[in-house]
């Protein structure tokens, strides 16, 4: 709950002084995450009506202002308009050049003055005085001028309050947005949600030449947007007008022109394998990439003023050639060779994009989205030695990733994505939108020369003399299962009505299902084990092999077992969501934002079976906003809101799938000559499972706490904007934010074993059947599970003393400072200095500490004592960034352009064994798992901070007027080559519990890539 007297005063403060304020107001208005609007006000509005003018489309909506003169056109396409004011049939007056922009508000309002005679008359709005939470907007064109990647997660970065995720989270580290983890964003293209499925770890994505415009909304966002306790990304895409157009591009970054990447080393850490100290750990110097790209689009009328086209595609094509990260470097006491240690990467990158919009009418329009998106990741390894820093020339195997990576957290989900909406004005003020759409995410992973049907065998004991083993199967271990895929099926629907001048109410509902195949089985198929035993002593669960007459070799001991492992699952999970608004003018300078949302989900294992459902997740959201001065040029802003993020899919493969894990034993009389598989076989034992594993789901009943509460957070945000002056805003923005509750899973059997030693229960064997589940941490949980082992469920209540876990924290408190010179035709130029403080004993739904991807099952939460000492800065804190970013028009043909970033190093960490005073407990077993270094409490982020991060991109453009619509341009990114420290290894002790020193500890794991430039060159044609 929010505390009542900290939202007094956050409203005293945002509504200060309304009482002495009167002056002409902006029209009450909402849209929605994809639209804007336009509002003003008409002085004599008797027998006066505005048009609205797509500039581009030739789309025409014609407004009868009120009484008062107000009038509001919402859900407006983002774009270029035209407003005219209109009296008996003739137009009185122009004005051109307004933009809408996605969520805002563009005032055109009309003076008495103005109305005797025809005008022409371009206005920018400095301030939206209509907006009430933090929003940051790039146009196409922003983004086409400014040295920032031709990729959206490089856009998110821009924008205060973004900082990049930890790297491990794939593309250079998923974004973490106002303090919180990486998988808690929700991201959008045309107002349909694609963000990644399975783990909620970044997005679709789509060609770059086709987003129109980038929103990033880091906090204060109203009641229509859910499913984030991050951020919202909003991506528009462009469309096809009245004019046909068509454009180029191709860019090149060279390897010749990539400065070498730094290597890396073991540190003197104290490890006792000193003879590591100063050697490579990856040895990254010889690494290459090389990137190319090609773009195109086609755009304009198949039916002038009605229907309309845009095509856009590009193609990716990255090599890389360097060492295999995760095998590489110097393994024990010496830098000998490493099988797989270097790597040749192929990636293929084609995405394409397809828009049609049709003006049935003014009043109704309809427009659809097709986009396709694919990654293909090859890759083949190599040896490499150490000793004379070669690579060696015979591949060692490899694999092709589509869709995928080396973990699902990591990769690009890469997809297709088919949207319909319907736009209907059905009166002046009666607006509806309705939204179908589907996301299909596709995933393969292929070692090579991988044949499905041939088995895995191992035959290194036990070879009958005489007998050929064959091993033609060259993957090992598990692969992705067959046919994995993730698909969304959505829909929408939006209802705003403008009740009277001084309530716009706004409703909607949402609805996804989301479905997934997921999981990993044994490349094969199966394995096949042979051995050789004692032929009067029997194998587990078998008869001895001399029993089987007839069979001279199973006379003398020989067999075979039968392995099959698979963790195949088709969770899925059905999401819903309903929200009330009403924007209430209370004064003519005072806008207050009133909202209500609630979001129910309801995750299902691969049987259909709920192991989690909430149906109520109430979200209250309040706003506000009040021009100072009646003018636009100084407003205050406030607002208040509860925000939850759901739990993805993945949980249920982890926590709640099906899994076999099943062993038969046999005797054989031959050996298949081709795959390797035994011939003649006869059962010695039937199936059986050690931990009955048998391909069944898990009881979704005992695999999460009944009752739970949804994981969510409260915020507050105060903050103003200023136009000192035409050339120059200034504003200021304090973000608070709290998480109050969080699932995760506990794996602590200890409770529910003093539960029922409480209850005369026999809880003795329970330790070995209980498998963590999915609970609320820090809070009384209640859970319904067998804990004596009588095949019937017990209800366990616990209290949060029973369970021993603090309660969860994690606190955001940021203040923005930002200054923009407003393009003035030849300058543009934004200053945004970021303080923040994120702290806590939680990151949330991600472990960055040890770059753990399995979202909301972290290992944080697996017993109590991993969460002693463990309050404190956490890994997304950055104190201090700076972000500036602008360009310079020198002269009509030539452009420049820069970014900079300055921003504080993350917290380090010492996490080691426990203390001798917490050790000889079940989670010893996780070795270095503890706010423990040495023996001795460290505390989270008590390690120090890593380097700062610094970063200078720098641009020059060439548009020669002799080929109107060519540019030549050259970027150069880290333009300083300013290779900062990442992530660092932050595990002190040797893996498996060992007492000694790493001497992986302290290794710098990754840094940011090195200097890099990128040509290239783009042609736009207008017909």
């Amino acid at each position: 709950m929010f505390r009542k007297t900290l939202l007094v005063r956050a409203l005293g403060m945002a509504f200060g002084a309304t009482a002495l304020t009167f002056a002409v107001a902006p029209a009450i208005h909402a849209q929605t995450s994809a639209t804007g609007t336009v509002f003003g006000q008409v002085d004599n509005p008797s027998g006066a009506t505005v048009v609205i003018e797509n500039v581009e489309t030739g789309a025409r909506r014609t407004m009868t202002p009120g009484a008062d003169g107000k009038y509001s056109a919402t859900s407006m396409p983002v774009g270029s308009y035209r407003v005219l004011l209109v009296r008996n049939g003739a137009t009185v007056t122009t004005r051109d050049g307004v933009e809408v922009t996605i969520g805002g508000g563009s005032e055109v309002s009309f003076a008495a003055a103005t109305l005797q005679t025809v005008q022409v008359v371009g206005r920018k709005q400095t301030i939206d005085v209509s907006a009430v939470g933090s929003t940051t907007t790039f146009s196409s064109t922003e983004l086409a001028r400014l040295p920032v990647a031709s990729n959206v997660g490089a856009v998110i970065q821009l924008a205060p309050q973004t900082t990049r995720g930890d790297s491990r989270y794939g593309g250079g580290g998923a974004p973490s947005m106002g303090g919180s983890s990486a998988s808690e964003n929700a991201y959008y293209i045309n107002g349909f949600p694609v963000t990644t499925l399975l783990t909620q770890v970044g997005f679709s994505q789509l060609p770059f030449n086709s987003i129109s415009q980038a929103q990033i909304l880091t906090g204060g966002y109203g009641a229509e947007f859910g499913r984030s306790t991050g951020g919202v990304v909003n991506l528009v895409t462009k469309r096809g007008g009245n004019d046909l157009v068509f454009g180029l591009g191709f860019s090149l970054e060279p390897s010749g022109l990539r400065a070498k990447p730094k290597s890396s080393y073991y540190q003197d850490n104290g490890a006792n394998t000193i003879t590591t100290n100063g050697k490579y750990r990856f040895y990254n110097e010889e690494n290459k990439q090389e990137t190319m790209s090609e773009s195109f689009y086609f755009g304009g009328p198949l039916v002038k003023d009605k229907l309309f086209f845009f095509v856009a595609a590009e193609n990716i094509d990255v090599t890389r050639s360097g060492i295999r990260l995760a095998n590489a470097g110097g393994a024990g006491t010496t830098n000998s060779v490493l099988n797989a240690a270097w790597q040749e990467t192929a990636i293929n990158k084609p995405r394409a994009l397809l828009k049609l919009d049709w003006n049935i009418t003014d009043a109704h329009h309809l427009e659809y989205t097709k986009i396709y998106d694919q990654v293909d990741d090859t890759r083949r390894y190599y040896s490499f030695d150490y000793n004379t820093l070669t690579r060696g020339t015979v591949q060692q195997g490899g694999v092709t990733y589509a869709n995928w990576g080396p973990t699902p957290v990591a990769s690009e989900q890469g997809s297709g994505v088919d949207i319909l909406k319907y736009t209907g004005y059905l009166t002046n003020d009666l607006t509806l939108t309705a939204l179908v759409g589907e996301t299909r995410s596709p995933h393969r992973l292929l070692p090579t020369g991988y044949n499905p049907a041939l088995p895995q065998i191992s035959a290194t004991d036990g070879r009958i003399p005489g007998f050929t083993y064959p091993q033609p199967q060259t993957a090992v271990g598990n692969v992705l299962t067959p046919g994995a895929v993730d698909t969304n099926k959505g829909a929408r629907i939006d209802l705003e009505w403008r009740l009277n001048s001084k309530h716009t109410l706004r409703a909607g509902i949402d609805y996804n299902k989301i479905e997934s195949v997921a999981g990993t089985a044994q490349a094969g198929g199966t394995l096949w084990t042979y051995g050789q035993t004692n032929p009067a002593v029997a194998l587990p669960d078998s008869v001895p092999t001399n029993t089987v007459v007839g069979n001279p070799y199973a006379q003398q001991g020989y067999y075979v077992s039968q392995s099959i492992i698979n963790s195949q699952s088709t969770p899925s999970v059905i999401q819903s969501a309903w929200y009330l608004e009403d924007r209430f003018q209370v004064t003519d300078r005072v806008l207050l934002s009133l909202g209500l949302r609630n979001e129910a989900f309801d995750n299902r294992n691969g049987d259909g079976d709920s192991y989690i459902k909430i149906t109520k997740q109430l979200a209250p959201r309040l706003g506000a906003t009040w021009d100072v001065n009646g003018d636009a040029s100084f407003k205050m802003f406030a607002n208040a809101g509860r925000y939850h993020v759901p739990v993805p899919t993945n949980v249920a493969i982890r926590g709640a799938g099906s899994s076999r894990f099943t062993q038969q034993n046999f005797v054989y009389t031959g050996v298949d000559p081709i795959t390797g598989a035994p011939t003649g076989l006869t059962e010695i034992s039937p199936v059986f499972s050690n931990n009955n594993e048998f391909g069944q789901a898990k009881d979704p009943r005992q695999v999460a706490a009944q009752n739970m509460k949804g994981n969510y957070q409260d915020e507050l945000q105060l903050g103003f904007e200023k136009a000192l002056s035409r050339s120059l805003t200034v504003g200021a923005k304090l973000t608070y934010r709290t998480l109050r509750t969080a699932i995760d899973d506990t794996c602590d059997y200890r409770p529910f074993e003093a539960w029922a030693t409480r209850n005369g229960k026999d809880g003795s064997d329970f330790h070995n059947v209980f498998q963590c589940a999915l609970f609320n941490p820090g809070e009384a949980n209640t859970f319904t599970i067998d804990v004596d082992g009588d095949g019937v469920l017990d209800t366990v209540n616990l209290s949060k003393a029973d369970l021993g876990y603090p309660t969860v924290k994690r606190k955001y408190l940021a203040l923005d400072l930002s200054a923009e010179y407003p393009f003035d035709g030849k300058l543009w130029g934004k200053v945004n200095y970021t303080w923040s403080r994120n702290t806590g004993n939680t990151e949330g739904q991600l472990l960055s500490d040890i770059g753990q991807g399995d979202v909301s099952t972290t290992q944080a939460f697996d017993f109590p004592e991993f969460s002693i000492n463990a309050d404190g800065r956490l890994p997304n804190n950055r104190t201090h960034q700076l972000k500036a970013f602008g360009y310079y028009q020198v002269t009509p043909e030539i452009g420049f352009g820069a970014n900079l970033l300055v921003a504080s190093g993350r917290p380090r960490n010492c996490i080691g064994n426990p203390s001798a005073a917490i050790a000889g407990g079940p989670a010893d077993g996780y070795g270095s798992a503890f706010f423990f270094c040495n023996g001795v409490a460290s505390p989270r982020g008590s390690a120090g901070n890593l380097p700062p991060d610094v970063r200078m991109d720098l641009n020059l453009a060439y548009r020669p007027r002799s080929v109107p619509g060519l540019q030549l341009k050259v970027d150069v990114f880290n333009a300083f080559n300013r290779q900062s420290v990442e992530v660092v290894e932050e595990r002190y002790n040797a893996p498996g519990g060992s007492e000694f020193v790493w001497s992986r500890y302290g290794h710098v794991e990754s840094y940011t890539a090195p200097r890099y430039v990128k040509l290239s060159a783009t042609y736009d044609y207008k017909f």
